[in-house]
């Protein structure tokens, strides 16, 4: 009985300690557990932070290329804004070449025929230029009105009427036997054309047509007066 007694106490005991065992292998387990599942997050963690990392490496990188292809567009654009401020650079300081003073002849045969020249080549600043001091200097010469002329049909060939009928008419208040006064009257009927003023036009031709019925310009006048007639399009203000 009391060898019953004591293995059935050995029993109990041995029950304890497995039951200890027992619940020390499942804590183990549980920490182990608990400890796998630790790890397994701790390395998604560091999955997902090493993705992070290369991601933003990423768009570092695209950054940074941007950045580079900003900084090489703006270099272009500067090196074209330099260029453009040097060439206005360049023509600010290039002085505008003014033309050569007008050499007036101080001998008067000279200084009409400068002027014929200067008619003859069209250039038709020259010719007032010179007109203008020739009929300063020598108002009352014979050659004044012809100079007056020259001066008016500039004045109509570079395409100013109005101020070509008031050189003519200063011919005809200086000279109204004028040796251009055929020229002179012809031209003031184009110079009225080209106002389309040809009331004053048709004046200017028939004038032309009365004292020179027979010559050239004034069988000219009066086929310019025929045209007028004919009222075209666009000849004539309407009155």
């Amino acid at each position: 009985m009391a060898r019953v007694d004591a293995l059935t106490k050995t029993i109990e005991q041995q029950k304890q300690e497995i039951a200890t065992l027992r619940a020390d292998l499942d804590a183990t387990r549980e920490r182990l557990d608990n400890a796998t599942r630790a790890y397994a997050d701790k390395d998604e963690d560091i999955v997902a932070q090493k993705n992070r990392v290369n991601s933003l490496s990423g768009k570092l990188d695209e950054g940074s290329r941007a950045v580079e292809d900003l900084r090489k567009e703006v270099g272009s654009v500067r090196e074209e804004v330099n260029a453009r401020l040097d060439e206005l650079k360049r023509a600010q300081e290039v002085q505008p070449t003014k033309p050569p003073p007008v050499s007036i002849p101080a001998d008067k045969a000279q200084h009409y025929s400068a002027t014929e020249a200067a008619y003859a080549q069209k250039d038709w600043g020259l010719t007032r230029t010179l007109g203008r001091e020739y009929v300063s200097r020598y108002p009352t010469d014979d050659r004044t009105d012809d100079v007056l002329f020259l001066m008016g049909d500039a004045d109509l060939l570079e395409g100013r009427p109005a101020t070509a009928l008031g050189e003519f008419n200063r011919v005809l208040k200086l000279n109204p036997k004028s040796n251009v006064l055929d020229k002179t009257l012809y031209a003031m009927g184009q110079s009225y054309l080209m106002l389309h003023d040809c009331n004053d036009a048709k004046l200017a031709f028939q004038s032309c047509v009365n004292r020179y019925p027979k010559q050239k310009i004034g069988i000219d006048a009066k086929q310019q007066i025929a045209t007028i007639d004919k009222k075209p399009p666009g000849l004539c203000a309407p009155q």
